[in-house]
């Protein structure tokens, strides 16, 4: 990554994208402090994300991190146990874990499935049961690396709205990472466009997507339809 500098407001769905192994995934690693930066300040919540320990577990209280593959994130036997384990690490009483889980299940509508074991669900319950542990911290802001990736269109659907209930009902800040133009377009108020660990762009997705240079990058649908119907000798 290199002479990257971008703001996040409060409240808004923030798009990071670029072609593979632009760095997307190191950036939201950068952010929740799981890799350190070799220079700069990486600034969160009003204070400068240090490796001092006491200080990243406190930031951390407050962003959920939500891995691409959500087998890398869940571990416990029941899905109730998973999303009970960080209310328990903040040290809070059993009513206020069972009540956090509780409302983080009802949240992703995931409440029958509370004793099944997360291995158990499809790729979206997965997912959603993931999202729940995050929720269940109360983050002030959700990361989400390709949330979508992998799931048909009823379970993006499902997810779009339960995200944005979240975003409105707890007033969280969402950045994610996507290749999907559809999602920068529609569901993103800002966009951070990356190329080979670089800023190609940053700002509104309507004027980031009419970019030449971010055009050149991403490539088109169009071309890539016209080349199948090229195949096919479709005119």
């Amino acid at each position: 990554m290199k002479n990257i500098s971008f703001t996040v407001e409060e409240n808004i769905i923030y798009a990071l994208t670029g072609n593979n192994g632009s760095g997307k995934t190191t950036l939201l690693r950068l952010i929740v402090g799981l890799l350190k930066p070799e220079s700069g300040i990486i600034k969160l919540f009003g204070e400068h994300l240090t490796r001092n320990k006491k200080q990243l577990w406190r930031i951390r209280q407050k962003i959920g991190f939500l891995f691409q593959n959500p087998d890398d994130q869940l571990f416990a036997p029941t899905i109730e146990e998973d999303i009970a384990f960080g209310p328990r690490n903040l040290g809070l009483n059993e009513e206020e874990v069972k009540k956090r889980v509780d409302w983080a299940l009802k949240s992703v509508n995931l409440e029958e499935f509370r004793n099944y074991s997360p291995f158990s669900l499809s790729w979206g319950q997965k997912k959603r049961a993931a999202l729940a542990g995050l929720l269940a911290m109360k983050p002030k802001i959700l990361l989400l690396d390709e949330p979508f990736a992998n799931l048909d269109f009823k379970s993006i659907l499902n997810h779009l709205k339960i995200l944005e209930t979240l975003r409105k009902e707890e007033q969280l800040t969402i950045i994610f990472t996507t290749h999907k133009l559809f999602f920068i377009e529609n569901w993103a108020d800002k966009m951070l466009f990356l190329h080979e660990g670089r800023v190609i762009f940053e700002g509104k997705p309507e004027k980031g997507l009419k970019n030449p240079v971010v055009k050149n990058y991403i490539g088109s649908y169009d071309e890539i339809l016209k080349f199948i119907k090229n195949s096919k000798g479709i005119q």
